[in-house]
């Protein structure tokens, strides 16, 4: 009896196991449909499936029914699987996981939509340039367009974009088919027979912003059968014979073209002789306004930007990630403009505005730094550090700096009219974030004591100095992004190692100074004295209306334009591949030498005292023809001298 009891509880205990088993089973496995896609008659099934095994069950799809068992349908292996529906329409999908003949899972269900309708037959445009037609297609379907299939010839060629290029002989006989692709179903073809013979005249389309401020001009210039490297390309200033290079997609000027009404002529010959003459008048603008755009930005609930009245249109400019992007352009009755909230960032923006004018160039205005900020404000004499916190040193008082401080990125320090900052000895004033020193009203002073202390900006850091006496300060910018002074004074130079922007306008600069690996300089109505003036590694720096009297000035690979200014160094010296242009303004008792395969161009200078100009190094001089017999100049057999 006891064998009997111990027989049915074995049998009792074994059939739990097996139907506990059998649940565990059934609910441990998961299975849902997350994606079905259909290309021509290819259906691609993307599922999420979940296993407690190593191995993923299999897969059985079935189409239009639920399985009747686990070989009723397609076997597959994976989440990712392919299958093929050659019926057009909507058909209903049914995906289970099996091991075996069993189901592990109830079945997903999904709709399938197979289109076997073929695309339209493309429309054809085609254009022939240097020997080459380009083919074009545009296709008005419903169905989805994967790609294009051409047939040239009988040659079959393939384009994802239905942009399509291929070489031709003059009259030969091209047969062209092309076919919309929808993955393997294809269009009914569009067909076009080519067989040219007509030879037309070079296409000159130039592109010439008014006024011209310099550098290159845009020019495309293209011909129906033969190559750019083909033709006979002259382009020159009618006026004074300077001839402008073409490099494919722009001209260039030999050299820097006079001020006033120019006359460009291009003149373009193809290889049977067919020409094409284009001519367009440039007005070539030299002279700089005395005058400076005055921004004026305005906080509230919303940010306001007011300035004063221009000639000709307005840009409202924000600076962003190393780069002045235009937000705005207005007419010139425009004086104001609402800025957007997606022009508004926490941490604070500059912004500054650019005139155009048809008479006189105008100098970017002064950068304005705009920031909704609870100030913490300061009135005590001794500051030990800001606490990384938004710092506002109140008009009228003397602050005096223990230890080094550091204005951190995301922050700014502003000091008002009237401030008085002393910098002790071995001490510096590190600016990461924005230090604005505000002194129109009533001038700020910096170390006015006799000590020199240090002001350093880094990292990306900003400096906006307007009326500042920086007496013995030691100004030392590395790897700025913004550096500007209006109406200031240094007695000890300027060290500028590496900046965005540098601006420096109605200032005058005692000593050393270096300014190198700056993007832009712009300097006006500025005075420059010393013993030694070093301009390196600049990509654009203009000096309009100033006076460079240090003993020697160096430009060293370097593209400066001089306007109106007077130049009187002992010695200026340019350097590997620079490009110096002084145009207007007094050249007095100076000698230049240019070398490294430099050049220094020289238009309508005052010529006062001895002025020697040696050329050397394969470099190049151009100078007007009044002026040379003003000028000694001296020159080597590698280089060159342009007279105009």
């Amino acid at each position: 009896m006891k064998d009997i009891r111990k027989i049915r509880w074995l049998f009792v205990v074994t059939l739990l196991v097996v139907i506990l088993g059998a649940c565990s089973d059934s609910t441990s496995h998961s299975l849902s449909i997350v994606n079905i896609e259909c290309e021509g008659t290819m259906c691609y099934l993307k599922l999420d499936v979940s296993s407690p095994g190593r191995d993923l069950p299999s897969v059985l799809v079935t189409v239009g029914r639920s399985p009747l068992d686990g070989n009723d349908g397609m076997k597959f292996k994976g989440s990712e699987i392919s299958f093929e529906l050659k019926e057009h329409g909507t058909h209903s999908i049914y995906v289970t996981l099996i091991e075996g003949k069993r189901f592990l899972t109830t079945p997903a269900y999904a709709k399938a939509t197979v289109n076997l309708q073929p695309p339209n037959a493309p429309v054809f445009r085609w254009n022939l340039a240097h020997g080459e037609v380009t083919l074009t297609l545009e296709t008005e379907t419903n169905g989805s367009v994967t790609d294009y299939l051409f047939l040239v010839n009988d040659t079959e060629y393939g384009s994802s974009d239905g942009v399509f290029t291929f070489p031709i002989e003059r009259d030969n006989e091209y047969i062209v088919q092309a076919f919309s692709r929808s993955g393997s179903i294809t269009s009914k073809p569009s067909v076009i027979d080519l067989r040219l013979s007509e030879d037309f005249p070079p296409v000159v389309d130039l592109s010439i912003g008014q006024p011209y401020l310099g550098g290159s001009l845009g020019a495309a210039i293209s011909d129906d059968w033969d190559s750019v490297a083909d033709l006979s390309i002259r382009a020159y200033i009618e006026e004074s014979g300077i001839p402008l290079l073409f490099d494919g997609t722009k001209l260039i000027p030999e050299i820097p073209l006079p001020e006033g009404l120019n006359t460009l002529v291009v003149k373009v010959i193809d290889s049977s002789g067919n020409k094409t003459e284009c001519r367009r008048q440039i007005q070539v603008i030299r002279k700089t306004s005395v005058d400076l755009p005055e921004l004026y930005i305005e906080e509230g609930t919303i940010r306001n930007a007011r300035w004063s009245a221009s000639e000709g249109p307005v840009e409202l400019q924000r600076y962003r990630d190393g780069e002045w992007i235009t937000l705005s352009t207005h007419m010139p009755n425009e004086r104001s403009s609402v800025i957007t909230k997606e022009s508004i960032s926490e941490n604070g923006d500059l912004y500054r505005i650019v005139f155009e004018s048809d008479r006189e160039r105008f100098m970017p205005s002064v950068p304005v730094f705009a920031k909704e900020s609870l100030f913490r404000r300061f009135s005590t004499e001794v500051i030990s550090s800001f606490l990384g916190m938004d710092a506002l040193l109140v008009g009228g008082n003397d602050y005096r700096f223990y230890g080094n401080i550091v204005v951190r990125d995301g922050s700014v320090m502003r000091a008002e009219s009237g401030s008085s900052l002393t910098i002790p000895k071995g001490n510096t004033l590190l600016v990461s974030g924005v230090l604005d020193l505000e002194g129109r009203k009533d001038r700020i002073s910096v170390n006015p004591g006799g000590s020199t202390g240090t002001i350093e900006v880094a990292n990306n850091g900003v400096l906006i100095a307007r009326s500042v006496d920086f007496n013995n300060t030691r100004i030392l910018v590395k790897e700025a992004a913004v550096v500007v002074f209006e109406n200031c004074t240094f007695s000890r130079g300027l060290e500028i190692e590496g900046a965005r922007t540098v601006q420096i306008y109605g200032s005058n600069v005692k000593g050393e100074v270096v300014v190198e690996n700056v993007r832009e300089m712009l300097v006006h109505i500025s005075d420059f004295s010393g013993t030694e003036v070093t301009f390196s590694n600049l990509g654009m720096a203009m000096l309009s209306r100033s006076d460079m009297k240090s003993q020697t000035l160096r430009v060293i690979n370097s593209r400066i334009e001089v306007v109106d200014s007077l130049i009187e160094s002992k010695s200026v010296l340019v350097n590997k591949t620079s490009r110096f242009s002084f145009i207007g303004g007094p050249l007095i008792d100076t000698v230049i030498e240019v070398s490294g395969a430099s050049s220094l161009h020289i238009d309508e200078p005052q010529i006062i005292g001895s002025v020697t100009i040696d050329i050397k190094e394969l470099s190049r001089l151009s100078v007007q023809k009044k002026v040379e017999g003003l000028l000694e100049i001296l020159s080597d057999e590698k280089s060159a001298i342009k007279v105009f």
